[in-house]
């Protein structure tokens, strides 16, 4: 199969992407409004405009569908904050199933201020990053392997995005990833990756 098979199958394709679904933020701050702040004196970063994408996993779902697939969707966790609520905002916008995803409570959604120097272009004060610490809540992983085996019947391919950076890791735990390895053989015709 060619890659040119491959790109004229895609609109017939479903594909769900599970794992670390993230919210990516790129503030654009103008250096000419850096200035100490009343409160602390510490110099501050003026943001002039903000732009979200999905990252991480959601980064792969939007290639998916700039590519022409005809159905994408995310599996994963995300928090009951604000970010969360971008984060499906950014999804939906791009024609991205977001009804997998969990949201917990207690949980911060996964988010990666980029600060882009507005004169220049460039990336060029350290990324802020918003993670999680805490390792998935046996509760929601349980929400996760019972909902899997279900949801993989409506899909053809399922690609998984194990990106967390933190020691607790993110939605791609040892019983997720052994369910994943245990499905695949059931499913000769499916593409898991």
């Amino acid at each position: 199969m060619t890659a040119a098979d491959i790109l004229a199958a895609f609109p017939k394709m479903s594909v769900l992407v599970i794992g670390d679904i993230c919210l990516d933020r790129w503030c654009t701050y103008e250096p000419d409004t850096s200035e100490p702040s009343r409160e602390t004196g510490i110099p501050r970063i003026g943001v002039v405009l903000t732009e979200t994408t999905p990252g991480a996993g959601g980064t792969v779902a939007n290639n998916l569908v700039a590519l022409g697939a005809g159905k994408v969707a995310v599996m994963g966790v995300v928090g009951d904050d604000g970010f969360g609520y971008e984060l499906v905002h950014a999804l939906r916008q791009r024609g991205i199933s977001s009804d997998l995803l969990v949201r917990a409570a207690g949980m911060q959604t996964f988010t990666y201020t980029k600060l882009i120097n507005a004169r220049t272009g460039e990336e060029d004060l350290p990324r802020l990053d918003f993670i999680s610490t805490q390792p998935l809540n046996p509760t929601i992983e349980r929400l996760i392997l019972d909902q899997l085996p279900l949801t993989v019947d409506n899909f053809d391919v399922i690609l998984i995005a194990d990106q967390a950076e933190t020691s607790a890791g993110g939605v791609i735990t040892t019983a997720v990833r052994e369910l994943l390895a245990d499905l695949a053989p059931n499913y000769p015709d499916k593409i898991f990756w």
